[in-house]
């Protein structure tokens, strides 16, 4: 069925080697991701990797969803933060190849990795022209220990590529510059060209599926199996089809379009499903529109947003300074293997949704979630309501006084304003739309809003350079957006300290307290401690509520304000032309600029230079509290597996838990583990940073399980925080001193939760911290798709409730202990366990519960203790 051998393929004058594609059947029927696949299955058998690649191919062809097979991505993608996660636990596992006889320097990734710095930087300073140099500064003062370590892996570990701070968000580099979209590599005496594919350790990498380039976000543990140069376990995922039709009114923006179809795809449960784009609405969409819909994929659940090659790609690939002739490959390579999208094409998809361009309207998202979408021109009426919601009280008209500031304060004020993320600084539009409507704020006399911290932090360096040369940038600066420097930011929750005072009164008079951003996540607690509700919106309107100051006001009827001779402006007054929009976009956004600027783009500058990097070829750990070796190999020649024996619940949880709920970026506390830890160990308090840059050091990993001061355990329902009650004394305590006592104790703790468990971040610290503190497994309703895989690979075993049961319905309760039997008894046949739940009253609930172990190498992770010592015991 499957081809025996390469096939030769000339593109002008130049031969290359393909997998030959033209004889199977029913092959334009397939979904275009579905046909990226079964090229890649085929390959990896050519290549001697995949010996079930007939099966797998005919399952795909036939859609067997949920069969099982594997994918063999040519590259990693990955960022400071799990980057070095991932690089510290691939040292440990080359270290422990040792005891067997191995040389370390042996143990080579197997694929190209590529690291950028951009989850670090915070905003410690705004407002003015300096912000960007001095945050960068403090970002090295921070954070140099980490960006020594991976500069150290850069010279040492081959293929792995390290661009430095400052450069972009890694996202927007990959779609900008990394990606080829048509890869080309030498194997086995080959001239190889094939469809670029990645994975990412950052759940929003399926931002570079707008370009038809098949990758999504992962765990760093899965990664791991790339680098060790195994294939990927997965299994065939549905693939539903979004048919759209018309195209957007006049000034409605992507952000608008992507917040629609977040809260739409939610609503439809496309969770771990594939989706592509069809319809003659796709013909209108920029690559940028497409982009900013990719990049959220997880925030509506889907594991890749795939739009596939056509002429629309090629003028992105032209724009942003590709060659001619890997502009040529693109195009040819598409076009003879069937996987160039012409207008009208409708594959068969498992199913089909529709949805109409011309019915969506300005919106944000909020106050807790990305699919919380609400009409502009609702959100106003909706402010008392959230106020209920997340505090339990109605708004008040009050002020508060806030001391040395010189201003007031009350109940539904924007105190951070802030364009960051490259899910809307890479296109082009949204950055030139909002520069477009500061500049008429300025022009019509309005002044920056003091009250509110403002910040622009663009996706690379290309968009910062546009907007320099447009002449816009001058006004956002007059308006308090001047770029505080070319990183996440925000969006990941590095916002930086309010000042003192205003924390301070936010606090203790419990103000209502609210952000705008134009980021892709808005989760409790995520943005900021101080922040109580957080919305999602375009940059446009992120410019504009700087200046109105409140989300009370409503933008569809009310003023604004007054211009210099007092009338009243409106948000129609504001809001620019589709036509000025693009005037600008085609006038400056040019093959050059890209050129020019990723030229740069591993100039680090004199602080990068002067990074004190070892010349040991054998990584030394250092005496940091910033790295230190993992323990995840200590038991990696003996895993016994165990029943568990009346364990006791740490945590009751309810629906939607996220990785920012399980282990939090935020700023590191006062009254947390964490804090306790770092204080111990005599570090001054301004030197903490934050759980995000913190993660290589598993103290502190374990310190911050469930450490989100916006958690709610339903153990302790009328409190907010990490804490749960330690029985049997009914003792109200921190949950990371409880496990504790438990671990002296002898005695086994579990996870209970609802629906979506693990959802948001691909982090897989929010696996590695609850195994640390000893929890033995997870039980919810259902699980996301990255995070269920990081349980996995770390060995915890994810267990599901079957359809109709869960906390509410069985009625369990904090005092309940728990037994797991049969856990021995899992294998590929068999993956049913028996749940038995002890009640106070000596009463026994017997309830079946299905292990999430969805195809055979998962079962062989688990029962090794997770994907290192697997591969531990195979090498």
């Amino acid at each position: 069925m499957i081809p025996a051998s390469f096939k030769k393929f000339k593109i002008h004058n130049k031969e290359y080697d393909i997998v030959d594609l033209s004889n199977l059947t029913s092959f334009e029927d397939l979904p275009f991701s579905y046909r990226i696949l079964v090229e890649n299955i085929i390959r990896q058998n050519l290549l001697g990797r995949n010996n079930n690649a007939s099966e797998q191919v005919k399952s795909i062809i036939e859609g067997k969803i949920g069969a099982a097979i594997n994918f063999a991505p040519n590259r990693i993608l990955s960022h400071d933060i799990l980057g070095k996660v991932m690089l510290v636990d691939f040292l440990a596992y080359r270290e422990a190849l040792e005891k067997k006889g191995i040389n370390q320097d042996l143990v080579q990734p197997d694929v190209p990795v590529d690291v950028v710095i951009d989850h670090s930087l915070q905003v410690d300073y705004f407002g003015n022209d300096e912000a960007k140099i001095k945050n960068l500064k403090r970002e090295y003062e921070r954070n140099s220990e980490r960006f020594s370590f991976l500069r150290w892996c850069s010279k040492n570990l081959k293929k792995v590529n390290v661009i430095p701070p400052g450069v972009g968000i890694c996202h927007q580099v990959n779609i900008e510059y990394l990606s080829k979209v048509v890869w080309c590599e030498q194997k086995k005496d080959l001239n190889l060209i094939h469809p670029d594919t990645c994975i990412g350790t950052d759940s929003h990498t399926p931002m570079v599926n707008a370009i038809g380039v098949l990758g999504w976000g992962v765990g760093g543990v899965e990664a791991e199996i790339s680098m060790l140069g195994k294939t990927i376990p997965m299994t065939i995922p549905e693939v539903v089809g979004v048919n759209l039709k018309n195209s957007l009114k006049e000034g409605i923006t992507s952000t608008d379009l992507v917040l629609h179809i977040t809260k739409l795809l939610r609503a439809k449960k496309v969770v771990g499903s594939f989706i592509e784009f069809f319809g003659e609405g796709v013909e209108s969409l920029t690559v940028g529109d497409r982009a900013t819909i990719s990049n959220m994929a997880p925030e509506y659940g889907a594991t890749n947003v795939l739009f596939p090659v056509d002429s629309s790609t090629i003028e992105y690939l032209k724009m942003t300074g590709r060659t001619d002739e890997e502009i040529n490959i693109v195009e040819d390579y598409s076009k003879k293997q069937k996987l160039w999208r012409n207008p009208g094409d409708i594959p068969k998809y498992n199913r089909v949704l529709k949805l109409d361009l011309n019915s969506i309207v300005p919106c944000v998202s909020g106050p807790k979630n990305p699919e919380d979408k609400i009409n502009l021109d609702q959100f106003s009426n909706s402010a008392n309501t959230h106020s209920q919601l997340l505090y339990k009280k109605d708004l008040r008209e009050e002020e508060f006084e806030v001391s040395n500031l010189g201003f007031k304060i009350k109940d539904a004020d924007i105190l951070i304003a802030a364009i960051t993320s490259c899910t809307n600084t890479a296109n082009p539009k949204n950055v030139i739309a909002a520069g477009l409507v500061a500049k008429k704020l300025v022009e019509l006399g309005f002044k920056r809003n003091k009250k509110v911290k403002t910040s622009f932090a663009p996706g690379s360096k290309v968009t910062a350079e546009i907007l320099k040369k447009t002449g816009l940038q001058d006004y956002l600066d007059q308006l308090g957006f001047n770029i505080v420097g070319i990183g996440c930011t925000t969006c990941n929750g590095s916002s930086g300290p309010l000042d003192e005072n205003l924390a301070k009164i936010i606090e203790k008079e419990k103000v209502f307290s609210t952000a705008v951003l134009s980021g892709n996540r808005n989760f409790q607690g995520r943005i900021h401690p101080n922040i109580r509700a957080s919305y999602l919106a375009s940059p446009a309107l992120v410019v504009l509520f700087s200046i109105i100051g409140s989300i009370k006001k409503n933008l569809s009827k009310d003023s604004i304000g007054k211009d210099l001779n007092g009338n009243d402006v409106f948000f129609k007054d504001i809001w620019p032309a589709n036509n000025k929009v693009n005037l600008i976009i085609n006038q400056f956004y040019k093959s050059e600029t890209f050129k020019e600027r990723y030229k740069e783009v591993h100039d680090g500058g004199v602080l990068w230079e002067n990074l004190n990097v070892s010349n040991s070829k054998k990584y030394n750990w250092p005496d940091s509290t910033y790295i230190k070796k993992p323990p995840y190999m200590k038991n990696a020649e003996n895993n016994n597996i165990k029943d568990i024996s009346l364990a006791r619940p740490i945590g009751l949880f309810g629906d939607s838990i996220t990785t920012d709920h399980i282990s939090p970026s935020s700023v590191i506390t006062k009254g947390t583990a964490a804090w306790d830890y770092l204080t111990k160990l005599g570090l001054n308090t301004k030197d903490f940073n934050n759980y995000l840059t913190r993660r290589a050091n598993h103290e502190i990993v374990a310190r911050s399980t469930f450490a989100s001061l916006r958690l709610r355990n339903l153990m302790t329902p009328d409190q907010e925080g990490s804490i749960t009650v330690k029985y049997p004394e009914n003792k109200i305590m921190r949950l990371y001193e409880a496990a504790m006592e438990y671990k002296k104790e002898k005695k086994e703790i579990i996870v209970l939760a609802g629906e979506n468990y693990g959802c948001g971040s691909s982090r897989d610290v929010a696996a590695k911290g609850p195994l640390l503190i000893g929890v033995r497994a997870i039980i919810a309703k259902s699980f996301e798709r990255i995070h269920r895989s990081n349980l996995v690979g770390m060995g915890l075993l994810p267990l599901q409730f079957i359809k109709g049961q869960g906390i509410d319905e069985i009625g369990i309760q904090s005092t309940d202990q728990f037994s797991i039997i049969g856990l021995d008894k899992i294998n590929n046949d068999n993956k049913k366990v028996l749940m038995k739940i002890h009640k106070e009253t000596g009463d026994i609930i017997d309830l079946e519960l299905d292990a999430r172990l969805d195809v055979p190498e998962e079962v062989i992770f688990w029962k090794n203790g997770g994907i290192l010592p697997t591969a531990y015991k195979e090498a």
